[in-house]
């Protein structure tokens, strides 16, 4: 560059020189010096006029230049490219200004992304917003949690539209405000406990809030082991209320000289029955605790289920008999892993329970054979049948398809869910086929590795 423009200025001082003297000589040609100095003054005005006029023009072209070759430069560090010297510093640094912005954008790419998957394969929920409560950023695992799809492609803009819960947008408000907060939501058949955390903004006052982090944590299989749990607890207090009422009503009765002494038998009777099924109760109760804590882990043997099941059926063979029942079993000899006291509980509850629900005189038949990965149990009736509606809740704790009648038969409506919660134990699974008035086929499925 300070090649071109020395080139430049000399071409033009060289002709500007070249002419002042041309002037001189021809003014001084024609006049004597005092008669030549006005002449003299006017050229060396114009000249200036000239070499101003000259001097801006070159300037103009200077620039144009320079500029031009600027914009044309690279900024990939090859500053040895540039055609003037003078700017080769100045290259060298903006290269490597250049080379460090591209290595922190890549920092940043890279860590955004891997914060981006970290967030995807959470369980939780989080979401981040700004201090109007505009959607920042989120994972698929929040969405889900509130009820709205994980992969919608266009997710509201305000966290206030992904939950219509007046308790949520409470919350959410509460926290934009400054204040920590925590509560309940459900969506549908979802719990998730939101926990609403403000953000402090550093550049502004203390007191202001730049944003929000909401956690959400799935609650919906506790919410639904404590509904279980008041529901259980509600109906032992139920069951056992009623025969210990008994008791007592027959005992004070006794105590106080009401019962006549002919009478005393079968009140003592009665209390030994209501004591039995309140022993049946807790017995039941006990098993159901110790399969809920995995108790029963240590007792794990190999199992002949042909076995077990015959011996099921020499106990329950003459409670068939007198309902007048035909019961047989069917099969051959399959081992299996487990824990005999289990199985065998399990075995006899299906069976108790084909009695109890049978009609007179009819049948009551079991199976077990064998798969290459299933040792398999089929106890199959001709009892009343159950509803579709009430197959989804059979094996639950103390319910029972028709009230009056189980208390007719007996039983404490807790044989099921033991069956339930003895197949989770061995890994089992449960199929069951029922229809209304014409029986019931209830199958096994024992793991046989």
């Amino acid at each position: 560059m300070s090649k071109f423009l020395i080139r430049y200025f000399a071409l033009l001082g060289g002709g500007v020189v070249l002419l002042m003297a041309l002037l001189c000589a021809g003014i001084l040609w024609q006049f004597d010096l005092m008669e030549a100095m006005p002449w003299l003054l006017i050229g060396v005005i114009a000249v200036g006029i000239l070499l101003g006029i000259a001097a801006v023009l070159c300037s103009r072209t200077a620039t144009k230049s320079i500029a031009a070759t600027v914009n044309a430069l690279p900024f990939d560090g090859k500053a040895e490219e540039s055609i003037y010297s003078e700017l080769l510093p100045l290259m060298h640094r903006i290269a490597e200004l250049h080379h460090r912005m591209e290595e922190q954008r890549y920092d940043l790419s890279d860590q955004r992304e891997r914060l981006q998957i970290l967030m995807e394969n959470m369980r939780e929920g989080l979401i981040l917003t700004d201090s109007t409560g505009e959607i920042l950023t989120y994972n698929s695992a929040a969405l889900h949690l509130l009820g709205k799809d994980s992969h919608m492609v266009h997710p509201p803009h305000s966290v206030y539209a992904l939950n219509d819960s007046a308790v949520f947008h409470e919350i959410v408000s509460e926290a934009l405000g400054g204040e920590h907060g925590e509560t309940v939501v459900y969506s549908g058949d979802l719990a998730c406990q939101l926990i609403a955390n403000p953000v402090a903004n550093p550049a502004a006052d203390v007191h202001e809030t730049g944003g929000v982090v909401l956690v959400l944590l799935d609650i919906t299989e506790r919410e639904k082991r404590d509904a279980l749990r008041r529901e259980f607890t509600s109906n032992v207090s139920h069951e056992l209320k009623t025969p210990l009422t008994s008791i007592y009503g027959i005992a004070d009765m006794l105590a106080t000289g009401l019962v006549k002494s002919e009478d005393v038998s079968g009140f003592s009777r009665r209390i030994r029955d209501e004591s039995s099924r309140m022993i049946t109760l807790i017995e039941d109760i006990i098993r159901l605790s110790r399969l809920d804590d995995d108790s029963f882990s240590e007792e794990v043997v190999m199992i002949d289920l042909y076995q077990t099941a015959n011996a099921v059926l020499m106990q329950l063979q003459p409670t068939a008999e007198e309902k007048h029942l035909t019961m047989t079993l069917r099969g051959s000899s399959v081992t299996m892993r487990g824990v005999a006291v289990i199985v065998e509980e399990m075995l006899y509850n299906l069976c108790d329970n084909a009695i109890k629900y049978n009609i007179e005189e009819g049948s009551v038949k079991m199976t077990v054979k064998q798969t290459p990965h299933h040792a398999i149990f089929t106890v199959t009736d001709t009892g009343i049948g159950v509803s579709p509606a009430d197959c989804e809740r059979i094996f639950e704790r103390f319910y029972r398809v028709d009230k009056s009648h189980s208390r007719q038969i007996g039983g404490t409506g807790l044989g099921l869910s033991i069956v339930k919660h003895g197949a989770a134990f061995h890994n089992a699974k449960i199929e069951m086929k029922s229809q209304l008035g014409k029986g019931t086929k209830i199958s096994l499925l024992f793991p046989r590795e």
